[in-house]
Order: structure tokens, then C-alpha cells, then sequence
């Protein structure tokens, strides 16, 4: 599936490459592009050339009034004025056919646009573009985020697993030594956390002169090394105003398989500034929602158990796998059937607001031939999250070992599992604790229902799309069955749904996703949600010139790897059509679906790049 956004609000072209963007900067060297370069050189040979005819015009002006009659010198200003004129002439004939030449090279080197002589207003976020089109999943505070508290912790999903002596210092200042009850540190030779404002390059005061040292931070990870978590040991900010802060990761950081974690366009790293307020936060997180909720009638059993949360939770509190006989035992939620655990993994998502349970049982296949897994059949199922022990400042919970015992959220307040406001801390409510739990049934069936896209925002081939707009898809069931489903959330990621531009932009973009119920609002505590809306918030889009032809296409693209809660691909990739002629766009011979157009071939850009596979 992939929609065409294009965007209509005038706009200049410009070429770019923000990795020598980022080194021109620091070397105090000029970034601007070979294009504009050369319109700035043509402009101030124009303008000077412009003030020498008027020269010219003005002195003939001037002969002319004082000739007297005398026809030789009357002819000479007659003959200056000629030149003159057949100078501008030519002047503007030259500009001319410079800018075509110009604009044919551009369009013929695939970089499209057109050249002006006056400052381009395209702008890239320097060294951004990992996030979403490059190795990075999330991160938390997000790009430009305002009003972050104080006592924040710091988060970064990579989709890979990334070498922990890369991100990882012992005590000490040696290597990461594999224990992980060893207290682990930043390796600031890869991580750099600083207050932006401190950095004066004229002054040589770099980075690395003002970031928080390796002690000031610890550090916790996932089991599978691609979430890690910086906990600063003092408060950032300063409690008197707001300071914004940036995070840097090195260029040199490795995947686990030893290859670089950042390469390509992306190979100097990435890095994003927040802004700290002046408040701490002492607020306890509570669940918003909980998938699947008590029912009389049971759940298919391939339902995926979901628990979001209002707010971004730490991540390593809530991931992890229980699975005994490997030694792994995670309990800060559980899914439990007669009193014995269901072994399986807990992931975290929705930039760190949702937790879902995924149990080893391989069960089935869904369309795409992708394994399903099952709960208990025809059992009762009880999921319990559990609240983490106070410390004596609550509701901050205890660390024991850079680790939590219960579930937090990212400023490291327990879980106030009953919504009361304040945090109690583990047990259940009725006995003054703050767990939270509930109960469904599953049955023998194994729900096959394929999801669709029903909704689309902004719409197919939509013009002058506002360059901050975010791109929202809404999944539901196809429409045959008469029912709606939530989506499995981990699959809502930026490998599975991304925003294609279709010219040299080096764009960030990140997943989150939205509940919604039958009226498409939020729904109320206690209520059931029915549809996911996946949401991409993304870098400003570069507008486009009508006048001068100049027009930016972006291309989302959502591929069958996005699957309901029930664990079943979109194949075909039902959705949204531009014609009748097509009442759902895709059928199995045709699984793709292009600009709302069935195909039996993957999707191209109008550049013709090959958009994400779907089969």
C-alpha cells in the first residue's frame, strides 16, 4: 500500500548531503549546495553587470544633454544607449538559458527542481535521518520535545542489536564485562548528553568539554540488546529555567555482528535535542487500556494480550522473556492459567507506552506464512502487572541493582495500578497494593480474519498537505466479516510502515499509535476499544512550487508485515481505492495495492523507486 502526498506551497530547490552539511558546520566551511553556489555566482555577476549598464546609460544620458547640437557627440550617446539596451538584452537572454540548462541537469541527475538565484528555504535536521529510515526504532524524550521532567530517563530502541561495548562502561572505565548484575556506566566515547547552549565552537568549548561524565550515568538494557536505558544520576536542568539538551550517538557504534550501526547516508551518527522544564516528575503512570478486556464470551486463542499505558514507561521494567529452562524469569507482568505462568516474551512499543505478551506456543500460520502463537485453549487466563516497591521517596520506586522489581514509568514512579492518583506499591488493591490485573476466557479457535486500512490521512494524491502534518492510518477488519480489530502494536514499526520522499530529503519519522472506539474517539476508562490508529509524526516536509513545477512527493507505505491482535498479516493489502471500479484496492492474484489501484507488481515512486515488498 503506498499513498502519494504531495505537497503544493511554493518552495526552492536545493541539493544536499547533511552528512557534509554537519562537517561544513563544524569547520566553520560554507554548506550551501553546487546549485546554489552557482545561482549566487550568476546573481552577482548579473547585478554588477546591471550597475555598469546603468553606468553606461546614465554617462550617454549625460552626452546626450551637453552635446549642443554637435551631431558627432549626440551620435555617440545614441550609439552608448544602443549598446546599452542590446546589453540588457542579451543579460537577461544568458539568465535565461542558464537556469534551463541548469534545471535540465538537476531533473536529469534525478535531483528534480528548479534553480533560483534567491535563497533555498528546504531544510534538513542535521544528522536525523536514522530515525525511522535508518537503524533507530524510538527514542525517548522525542525530537524537540518541550516540558520533559527533570528526573527523566533517557531511552534508545535500535531495530538491531547493537554491541553493549559500544554504549556500555564498567565502574572503572573498563569494557562491558557481560555481567549483568554488574552496575553498568555510558562509554562516553560513543554517547554524549549535554547542554546544547554550552557548546561554544568559537570559544572551543565542544561536547565533550560539558556532557554528563560516565559515572553520571547509568545505564540498564533489554535482554536482546536493542533498547538501552541512560539514568542520570543528578537531575538535569537546573530547577530555575528551562535547558534544552542534546544526545549524541557516535558514529562508531557496532551491531552485535560487529558491522557499523550507522552507515550510508547516516554513517555519522544521529543526535536530538529536548528541552528540560523546571518540575520533577511525581506523578504515578496508570493503564489506559487493556487487551483483551473481560468478556462473557472467549477469545479466540491467538488474541495478542495488550496493556497500554498513559504515559512512556522504562522499557526494561517491562520487556523481557519467562522461559524457565533457559534461565530467564521475567515477573514484573505476568500471564497466568491455574496458578502456573505461560511462558513466553514481553515486548514494549508505541514509543514505550504499550506492553504485549507473545506466548512460545507456535500454534498456526497466517497468510503471509508467518508463525502465530497461541494461549492456553478453552482456559481462563488472568494477566497481572505488577507494581514496583516504593523507596522512601514515593512514589520513586526502589533500584536494586539499576533494576526494578514492578513496573514505572520514564522519571522511575511506580505503577498506580487502581487510577487513585497515588502509588501503594506491590500487592492487589484490595489488600492496599497497586497491581494491576484482569481475567478473560479463550477457546479452541484460531481467529484467520485479515485486516484492512479503512481510512487514510492525508488521502490519496492529496495536494497542498500541510508540511507538518502527521500521516494517520486506521486498520480495522476487511469490511466481509462486519467486525473491527485492534492491531498487534509491535508489528505498527517503522520497518513494517515508512514514509518514502521521493527526492534527496534525509527524513526522520517515528510510529506511535491511538486507540479509538466506534465513534473513532478515544474511549472512556472501562471500554472497549475497537480500531488502531497507527500515527507517523516525521520531519517537515519540503513544499513545492507550483509555478515553477517544483513538486515534492511522499510515499507511505505500510507492508503485510503490519498484522492485527490476532497475529494476521494484511495480505491482500486491502485498503482505501481511488476508483469503483475497485471495491476493495488488492485481491489474491493483485495483493498490491498502489495509489489505491490493485497490482501484481510492487509499487514504484514516481522516480521509480521500488516502495516496501507486501508479499
Amino acid at each position: 500500500m503506498s499513498l502519494l502526498v504531495p505537497s503544493h506551497v511554493p518552495l526552492l530547490a536545493q541539493l544536499q548531503n547533511d552528512n557534509f552539511e554537519a562537517l561544513g558546520a563544524n569547520s566553520g566551511l560554507a554548506t550551501e549546495s553546487l546549485p546554489i553556489v552557482i545561482a549566487r555566482i550568476i546573481r552577482a555577476v548579473l547585478a554588477v553587470l546591471g550597475v555598469l549598464l546603468v553606468c553606461l546609460i546614465v554617462y550617454a544620458g549625460y552626452l546626450y544633454m551637453v552635446a549642443g547640437g554637435d551631431p558627432a557627440k549626440t551620435k555617440k550617446a545614441k550609439t552608448i544607449i544602443t549598446n546599452a539596451i542590446i546589453g540588457i538584452i542579451l543579460i537577461f537572454s544568458s539568465y535565461s538559458l542558464a537556469s534551463y540548462v541548469l534545471n535540465r541537469l538537476l531533473a536529469a541527475s534525478g535531483l528534480g527542481g528548479g534553480v533560483t538565484t534567491t535563497t533555498a528555504t528546504t531544510y534538513t535536521e542535521p544528522l536525523s535521518g536514522s530515525l525511522g529510515s535508518g537503524i533507530i526504532e524510538s527514542h525517548y524524550p522525542a525530537r524537540n520535545a518541550i516540558d520533559v521532567p527533570r528526573n527523566t530517563r533517557i531511552m534508545v530502541t535500535f531495530k538491531e542489536a547493537i554491541d553493549p561495548t559500544s554504549l556500555l562502561k564498567e565502574a572503572d572505565g573498563a569494557a562491558y564485562d557481560g555481567d549483568p548484575a554488574t552496575p553498568e556506566y555510558l562509554n562516553t566515547d560513543q554517547v554524549l548528553i549535554y547542554p546544547t547552549d554550552a557548546v561554544d565552537v568559537e570559544s572551543g568549548i565542544d561536547p565533550a568539554d560539558v556532557a554528563l561524565p560516565s559515572l553520571g550515568v547509568r545505564m540498564t538494557y533489554s535482554d536482546d540488546f536493542t533498547t538501552f536505558v541512560f539514568d542520570p544520576a543528578e537531575l538535569l536542568g537546573d530547577g530555575v529555567e528551562d535547558v534544552n539538551y542534546t544526545v549524541f550517538l557516535g558514529s562508531t557504534i557496532l551491531k552485535t555482528d560487529g558491522s557499523a550501526a550507522f552507515s550510508g547516508a547516516y554513517a555519522e551518527g544521529y543526535q536530538w535535542t529536548f528541552e528540560v522544564s523546571t518540575e520533577v516528575d511525581l506523578t504515578p503512570p496508570y493503564v489506559v487500556s487493556a487487551v483483551p478486556l473481560a468478556s462473557e464470551d472467549p477469545y479466540a486463542r491467538n488474541i495478542t494480550i495488550q496493556i497500554t499505558f498513559n504515559e512512556a514507561m522504562d522499557p526494561v521494567a517491562l520487556s523481557g522473556t519467562y522461559e524457565p529452562d533457559a534461565g530467564k524469569t521475567f515477573d514484573n507482568v505476568e500471564v497466568v492459567v491455574s496458578d502456573t505462568n505461560v511462558e513466553g516474551t514481553f515486548a514494549i512499543s508505541n514509543v514505550y507506552r504499550t506492553v504485549e505478551f507473545t506466548s512460545n506456543d507456535a500454534c498456526s500460520k497466517d497468510p503471509c506464512g508467518d508463525t502465530i502463537y497461541c494461549l492456553p485453549p478453552s482456559a481462563a487466563i488472568e494477566v497481572q502487572a505488577h507494581a514496583a516497591t516504593l523507596s522512601e521517596d514515593a512514589p520513586q520506586a526502589s533500584v536494586v541493582g539499576g533494576l526494578f522489581d514492578g513496573v514505572v514509568d520514564a522519571a522511575g514512579n511506580s505503577l498506580d495500578g487502581d487510577g487513585d492518583g497515588e502509588a501503594e506499591g506491590p500487592g492487589t488493591p484490595d489488600f492496599g497494593g497497586d497491581d494491576y490485573a484482569w481475567e478473560f476466557d479463550t477457546s479452541s479457535e484460531i481467529n484467520d480474519a485479515v485486516p484492512h486500512i479503512s481510512l487514510l490521512r492525508p488521502e490519496i494524491g492529496e495536494e497542498e498537505v500541510d508540511v507538518n502534518a502527521a500521516v494517520e492510518i486506521t486498520f480495522s477488519y476487511d469490511a466481509d466479516e462486519g467486525e473491527s480489530v485492534l492491531m498487534q502494536s509491535s508489528t505498527l514499526n517503522s520497518t513494517n510502515i515508512q514514509l518514502v520522499p521521493d527526492h534527496a530529503q534525509e527524513l526522520w519519522f517515528s510510529l506511535e499509535q491511538e486507540l479509538l472506539d466506534s465513534d473513532s474517539q478515544t474511549p472512556d476508562e472501562g471500554e472497549s476499544a475497537i480500531y488502531t490508529k497507527a500515527v507517523i509524526q516525521h520531519a517537515e516536509f519540503w513544499e513545492s512550487d507550483e509555478d515553477a513545477q517544483t513538486f515534492y512527493a511522499y510515499y507511505p507505505v505500510i507492508t503485510n508485515g503490519v498484522k492485527s491482535a490476532y497475529q494476521i498479516c494484511m495480505y491482500p493489502s486491502y485498503g482505501p481505492t481511488t476508483s469503483d471500479a475497485f471495491p476493495l484496492c488488492a485481491t489474491a492474484s493483485q495483493p498490491y495495492c498502489c495509489d489505491g489501484i490493485p497490482s501484481d507488481t510492487a509499487c514504484k515512486t514516481l522516480g521509480g523507486t521500488v516502495l516496501g515488498q507486501e508479499e
